[in-house]
């Protein structure tokens, strides 16, 4: 009978160790969670710069939703950059991820809200895409660890939330800033490359008392619009983005107005020598724009010192033409079609030297390129030829079209059909992720208690038999 009892409680023993180890496995296994980083802009989550909020967010849906639409805020990483957010957490089953300004800009959208919606279109985590690239020389299966930039110069608008959507690339942490395409695109001095003027000599500062421009003067420079049409109809502004640069250092940015009518949202972000015009419309403005070019939005600088070039010169990056019914929309410059007849950059310079100063520019050509001096031989902007470059991505993917499928953001929501609650709200972000560290504190409390039920089993079956053995001595 004792050596029943022996067994017995050395096979419960056993039992008991397996589950335990058991358990500490599978518990073990929650820690393989994933951590990704973001680089956003100032106006995501700067007020100062536009923002609405200074939280900057980030939305998935896959194995589950992690929140309603725009999901859950993210981390401020300062250790790893200016600007730098991250996410613990993550399942590696989660395919695709959103980041976001933290807005809900509803469905339709509040037209005030979607002017500071911004957000990045749908960002794989897998591995290479032609819309979300990485530097294919660094071996990964996973993005584990990495950071996304984004290309701030190719931004669309959302088809459903009207938000402005932009795509990037991914980065190893030790190398984000190496890119000019992306990291430049923010407005920092980007890694590995030289600046385009010399800082001793920056766009003719030190000028003669002939300088054109005078310390005082004020500068215009208008949008201007015209030819807009669709099948040869007449047609109306629809949503436009439109890039102002100009030289910093003889210019100070004063202010910005929109010339059409109609109540299309509009954003101006103004960073250092660079001013971004982002629109979006529907239904379109209320003008023809169909004839001779006419003013769609006006910027004003202050010039800050006597100089002889402004460095002013303008972009459209991307043009929608609007039927004047609304019927129908036509993309006229995009991605996939950047010459661009429709627009040109007029400038006019209020100063009590000249007489004659107001000039008008066509977007292909800078502003005085007549008049400017030569700059200093060394101030040629040069990549240090180990910099390493992303792949350059097909950009017949970043239309403004209506193919959302992949590119939409939550209010695409709408194409994973289990998302039509919306909630702004960041509380939900403390409830939706574990931490790492309760993990591990988990699977050391299953080993200890596996080690001390053991312990106890083997000192009961060790009484046992000492009990037994007196017994039949006696």
């Amino acid at each position: 009978m004792s050596k029943k009892v022996i067994s017995i409680l050395l096979s419960a023993a056993m039992i008991v160790a397996m589950l335990c180890v058991g358990v500490g496995a599978v518990t073990a296994s929650a820690d393989d969670t994933f951590t990704y980083y973001f680089l956003a802009p100032d106006n995501y989550f700067k007020t100062e710069a536009g923002a609405s909020n200074t939280d900057v967010g980030v939305y998935w849906w896959q194995p589950e939703e992690v929140a309603a639409w725009p999901g859950i805020t993210m981390t401020a990483a300062p250790e790893v950059g200016e600007n730098v957010f991250k996410v613990e957490g993550v399942s590696p089953d989660t395919t695709t991820v959103i980041f976001n300004a933290f807005v809900d800009a509803g469905n339709p959208a509040d037209p005030e809200l979607a002017a500071v919606a911004h957000q990045t279109l749908n960002i794989n985590t897998e591995g290479y895409d032609a819309d979300c690239p990485y530097d294919e020389s660094v071996v990964t299966d996973d993005f584990n660890g990495w950071i996304f930039v984004l290309d701030n110069n190719a931004k669309e608008v959302n088809e459903y939330s009207g938000a402005i959507t932009t795509g990037g690339a991914w980065f190893t942490l030790d190398n984000y800033k190496s890119n000019e395409q992306y990291y430049g695109s923010y407005g920092f001095a980007a890694e590995d490359t030289e600046s385009a003027v010399d800082t001793e000599s920056a766009a003719d500062t030190e000028t003669t008392g002939d300088a054109k421009y005078h310390a005082g003067d004020t500068v215009t420079a208008t949008v201007m619009v015209g030819g807009v049409a669709i099948d040869g109809a007449a047609a109306k502004l629809g949503a436009y983005n439109y890039e102002v640069n100009y030289n910093d250092s003889v210019l100070k940015y004063s202010a910005g107005a929109d010339k059409t009518t109609g109540g299309m949202p509009l954003v101006n972000s103004n960073t250092a020598g660079l001013v971004k015009i982002a629109t979006m419309a529907a239904l379109g403005v209320n003008e023809d724009f169909s004839g001779d070019k006419a003013a769609a939005y006006e910027l004003t600088f202050e010039v800050t010192a006597d100089t002889n070039d402004l460095g002013l010169d303008g972009k459209c990056t991307s043009l929608t033409a609007v039927t004047m019914d609304g019927s129908s929309t036509k993309t006229l410059v995009g991605v996939s079609n950047p010459d661009d007849p429709y627009t040109e950059l007029k400038v006019d310079v209020e100063c009590p030297h000249e007489t004659d100063t107001e000039s008008a520019v066509d977007t292909e050509s800078a502003v005085d390129t007549d008049t400017t001096t030569e700059k200093d031989t060394d101030t040629t902007s040069e990549k240090d030829t180990d910099t390493t470059v992303v792949p350059d991505t097909d950009t017949s993917k970043k239309t403004s079209d209506t193919d959302t499928t992949k590119k939409a953001s939550d209010s695409d929501k709408k194409a994973t059909g289990d998302n039509a609650s919306k909630n702004t709200s960041s509380g939900k972000a403390a409830s939706t992720a574990a931490t790492t560290g309760t993990t591990a504190a988990t699977v050391q409390t299953a080993g200890t208690f596996a080690v001390v039920s053991l312990v106890v089993i083997l000192m009961a079956a060790a009484a046992v038999v000492l009990y037994t053995r007196k017994k039949t001595e006696e």
